[in-house]
């Protein structure tokens, strides 16, 4: 994927109500146990507000949500290998360590998660949103990301190694030590950013055509060892 687009339009939002007018209400254990049986019997899940489900370290692989709310859930460590979620807010939910890898996520937004090491390695995202994120080490290597924006979150050591990407934006985001080896990101906007302690290969070379403002170029040129009086 490359950036076509100088001013790409922004994600599409889920297509779900907000405040989860129409949805099916299911709270705490009654919610975990419909997550559980839905991911079991390989069913998909939709039209549901889930809240204060915990499911940390469950098996929930090729889990199918659509048009649903989770908020204040808790997926620890949770198995979600394949696991596509459409038109889906996920509300103060923690994901942390959870495994992710090779699944999906359209038209979802992200509103105050935390997902500290979520590893959501080769992953498909599209029209994907978040806010306030505290996404510290999480992997994104090998995935797709496409009419994104994620704005006052943390990816701190974040693994996007070989990220594929289209029409992102990056505002107030938090990129420090983050690795971008094999990751082009030509055409992205990084002035927002913090990027320090950046990792990306020989020469800098995934930064070439990024852009960056002066205090931001200088920190790059000293990455390449140049003594800059």
């Amino acid at each position: 994927m490359k950036n076509t687009k100088p001013h790409p339009r922004p994600p599409a939002p889920p297509r779900v109500a907000a405040g989860g007018q129409g949805l099916a209400l299911l709270e705490g254990p009654e919610a975990a146990a419909r997550l559980y049986a839905l991911a079991g019997a390989e069913e998909e899940g939709a039209g549901l507000l889930l809240r204060g489900a915990d499911l940390t370290g469950e098996d929930l692989d090729g889990l199918t949500l659509s048009c649903c709310i989770l908020e204040n859930c808790r997926l620890t460590g949770a198995g979600l290998r394949r696991a596509a979620f459409t038109d889906c807010l996920f509300r103060r939910c923690d994901l942390s360590g959870a495994q992710w890898y090779d699944g999906s996520l359209l038209r979802c937004r992200w509103e105050g998660v935390k997902a500290l090491g979520c590893n959501l390695a080769g992953a498909r995202l599209r029209d994907f949103a978040c806010t306030d994120g505290r996404l510290d080490g999480l992997r994104l290597d090998g995935a797709g990301l496409e009419y994104a924006r994620l704005e006052a979150t943390s990816l701190a050591g974040a693994n996007l190694s070989g990220l594929r990407w289209n029409a992102l934006v990056l505002d107030d985001a938090d990129l420090s030590g983050a690795c971008v080896t094999g990751a082009s990101l030509r055409g992205l906007d990084l002035r927002r950013c913090r990027i320090s302690g950046l990792t990306a290969g020989d020469g800098l070379r995934e930064l070439r055509g990024a852009i960056v403002d002066p205090i931001q170029a200088a920190e790059l040129a000293r990455l390449l060892g140049l003594d800059i009086r």
